[in-house]
């Protein structure tokens, strides 16, 4: 089972534990600010996104849909930063294969020709997850302006040892230029 389904099963049974439900359909996460989810992605990068495939996973356990990811600007470490091949794969829990559907909700949804700021942890055989599911992926329109869409998601904060339910933040759009300066800046670059 992959770290970021055990993460998510994880976090739904203690929320259960502690009493916090989340709605039905509705997947929780930690809310997690910018310099959060900078610190926590091995690479971050403005991408197009290409042709997409569902298959089953590796250990013939889920459905999964991968995704290829043209790198078109790095901002961040792992492959945005090496030299050879601009191309990376991402792979997301859910589509449907063999004539049956899984999902995951709160997944960012990412379609061909897109223009997206992604931020990624590595995974197995050269593959790429999203960080923070729906957290992880700004989509740029075509006048340069960026923005998450948290569909999905049932968000908490961390409050000490405690986890705390939170209206969704209300995603402001900004522009694609401000939005990567940023990153790089948290990121420790120029």
């Amino acid at each position: 089972m992959k770290r970021g389904l055990k993460a998510v099963l994880a976090l739904s049974a203690a929320l259960a534990l502690l009493g916090i439900g989340a709605p039905a359909d509705a997947t929780t996460a930690v809310l997690l600010s910018r310099e959060e989810l900078v610190r926590q992605s091995a690479t971050i990068a403005r991408v197009i996104v290409g042709r997409s495939y569902t298959a089953e996973s590796d250990d013939g356990k889920s459905i999964v849909t991968r995704t290829e990811l043209t790198i078109t600007q790095p901002l961040k470490g792992g492959a945005a930063d090496k030299g050879g091949s601009k191309m990376i794969v991402l792979e997301q829990m859910g589509g449907t294969y063999n004539g049956k559907t899984q999902r995951l909700l709160g997944d960012a949804k990412l379609s061909p020709g897109e223009d997206a700021v992604v931020f990624l942890r590595s995974g197995d055989k050269g593959r790429w997850h999203l960080t923070a599911l729906a957290l992880s992926a700004y989509h740029v329109d075509k006048k340069g302006m960026a923005r998450r869409i948290l569909d999905g998601l049932h968000l908490v904060r961390r409050t000490g040892a405690a986890l705390v339910p939170i209206e969704a933040p209300i995603e402001e759009v900004e522009p694609i230029e401000s939005l990567m300066t940023d990153v790089v800046r948290i990121a420790g670059g120029k």
